[in-house]
């Protein structure tokens, strides 16, 4: 169900208030992602860790909602507080997204299986960074054969099944795959990318912004 909410994951925390966040989050690893555990399947991951850490220092509640990525990039905001999902501070974003300042610089890699050496056909998720490169590369004359996915699991197995010979990634989520594949990353980052929070209420855009200052300065973001 591309067009909907997957499902719903209530974290409760007691609080002295009955204020509750909204937040959609697209799974993507390394920043939220389910891992199995003695206790059932638990969210983790680097957005994860941040969404905990603003519960804690906003003292407010929260709901996780769970979207696919072009959906949250879409529709997220209309009903949530926040967006949060490894997602790239882009110009286009801008006009629709208010960003916090950024939590992580980051790039865009294309991936391809160890070993190969030609790369004549690309794996892109839907609405990502990595689609717009080649949409952009198409509008300049350059002849580019690509497949469009909804979500990074789809790419992966699409160059891991040799249906492609690339697909774009972003770099920590390259890092994280190639730790786990037959893949490597092909060549240098083709960008450079801030990554940032969505926030509906410029108010609490203010205070986001003030925490993430905080957290970067601790070195609380990351894995």
């Amino acid at each position: 169900m591309k067009n909907i909410i997957v499902f719903i994951i209530i974290i409760i925390i007691q609080l002295n208030i009955f204020a509750i966040l909204n937040i959609g989050i697209a799974l993507t690893e390394p920043f939220a992602y389910f891992e199995e555990t003695n206790d059932g399947y638990l969210l983790k991951g680097i957005d994860i860790n941040i969404i905990k850490l603003l519960s804690k220092d906003l003292d407010e509640k929260i709901n996780i909602y769970i979207y696919s990525f072009p959906d949250l990039l879409e529709k997220g905001l209309n009903n949530m507080d926040i967006i949060i999902g490894g997602i790239h501070i882009t110009e286009e974003r801008k006009k629709f997204i208010n960003f916090s300042i950024p939590y992580l610089t980051t790039g865009l890699v294309i991936l391809k299986l160890k070993g190969s050496e030609n790369i004549n056909k690309f794996a892109v998720k839907r609405n990502s960074t990595g689609h717009i490169t080649v949409k952009k590369w198409t509008e300049e004359g350059k002849n580019i054969d690509y497949i469009v996915y909804e979500t990074n699991e789809e790419c992966l197995n699409s160059l891991l099944n040799k249906k492609v010979d690339g697909a774009f990634f972003d770099l920590f989520n390259a890092i994280w795959i190639s730790k786990k594949y037959p893949v490597e990353i092909y060549g240098e980052p083709l960008t450079k990318n801030d990554i940032g929070i969505g926030v509906k209420d410029r108010n609490l855009l203010e205070k986001i912004n003030m925490l993430i200052i905080k957290y970067r300065n601790d070195n609380l973001i990351g894995e």
